[in-house]
């Protein structure tokens, strides 16, 4: 009977040790979820921003963070605005709790955001994603430069996946015709294509220009496209576009040749000889940026009336021809993503330059 008795009591004791566990456990999950809930980490914002199927490391920017164009919310009372990223930076401005900012970039522990026309930084544990505050695109919008309001920046992401060997008229009122488009140039190394990177360097140009208040269009958002030369100019045309961007890649059989090549209309130019003072303007401008931002050789602008993207453009419009691809290391350098948003940054200061900012 004693030995019934004890091995019963052993069974309520085991079954009350397993109960306390699973309480224990729940216990933890639920903190857990409540202290995600209450910050917003890297992984959780990684999750939201970016897209699940591009590889984290190419959204990054030279600075180490993750590029983002959305509102967050800060937490805590008195939350210490900075001038750069770590403790010991001046304090901006002091922010109290549920003030909404929009944010331009994050890592697992600061987040940058724009403040007055300029980028600030906040401890990350101290903001969560929010939804834009009601008339968010008119503040940020005055908080712009001015010279940007208003102005429509078309960006041709030159080539195509599609070979389009049809001829079309190289310019208006020309009997001379051109291939209407290709596929543009391979890389000598890494058999990287221009058309892919084209798109590459004018999506990151598109980003950087809508955060500084310009209204940029795109003449392809996909390579798998069948869009002429002309066809391109006359987006820029259709939209009256301030200034027409075409964003191209070089090769050259002298491996050796890098840098960065602008071209335009020459000044008797037949079809549009009249836009040749803003055009020369404008691949001044984007050069100089460029040069400016990163080290790269200056080829200088060269000017022709044999391209049928400048022959069509009734707007200012000029020919960017970002590196070499037949130069190995520069090829290396067009495929980087940090690369990339540099050469970006130069072509939008140039811009910004261009429009008297």
């Amino acid at each position: 009977m004693k030995k019934h008795i004890l091995l019963y009591i052993c069974m309520l004791l085991m079954l009350f040790a397993v109960g306390c566990g699973k309480d224990k456990d729940k216990k933890k999950e639920t903190t857990e979820a409540a202290t995600t809930q209450s910050i917003f980490p890297l992984d959780q914002m990684m999750a939201t921003n970016t897209d699940a199927s591009v590889d984290q490391s190419t959204r990054m920017d030279e600075d180490g963070f993750f590029l983002a164009n959305d509102y967050v919310k800060t937490l805590g009372d008195t939350i210490n605005v900075r001038v750069e990223p770590n403790t010991e930076a001046n304090i901006y401005i002091l922010m109290g709790p549920d003030e909404v900012v929009r944010r331009t970039g994050y890592n697992d522990e600061w987040t940058r955001v724009l403040i007055d026309g300029d980028s600030f930084y906040i401890y990350s544990d101290y903001v969560v994603k929010t939804t834009a505050p009601v008339g968010a695109e008119d503040d940020f919008t005055l908080a712009t430069p001015g010279d940007a309001l208003g102005k429509v920046i078309v960006i041709d992401p030159g080539n195509q996946k599609n070979v389009n060997a049809n001829q079309e008229e190289i310019g208006p009122g020309s009997e001379e015709t051109k291939q209407c488009v290709s596929a543009g140039f391979v890389g000598a190394k890494y058999g990287a294509r221009e058309y892919e990177l084209n798109l590459e360097f004018a999506l990151v140009l598109k980003s950087e220009l809508e955060l500084r208040g310009y209204t940029v269009y795109l003449t392809r958002e996909l390579d798998d496209v069948n869009i002429s030369n002309q066809a391109r100019a006359q987006v820029a045309n259709d939209m009256s576009a301030d200034a027409f961007i075409r964003i191209q890649m070089n090769y050259s059989t002298n491996d050796k040749l890098s840098g960065v090549m602008a071209l335009c209309m020459p000044e008797t130019s037949m079809y549009n000889g009249h836009l040749y003072d803003q055009s020369y303007a404008l691949s001044t401008r984007l050069i100089q940026g460029i040069t400016e931002e990163v080290d790269v050789v200056n080829n200088g602008i060269y000017e022709t009336d044999q391209m049928t993207a400048i022959n069509w453009s009734i707007v200012p419009v000029s020919v960017i021809k970002i590196g070499y691809l037949s130069n190995e290391t520069e090829e290396e350098l067009l495929m980087s993503y940090d690369y990339q948003t540099r050469v970006c940054t130069g072509i939008a200061n140039g811009l910004d330059f261009y429009f008297g900012k």
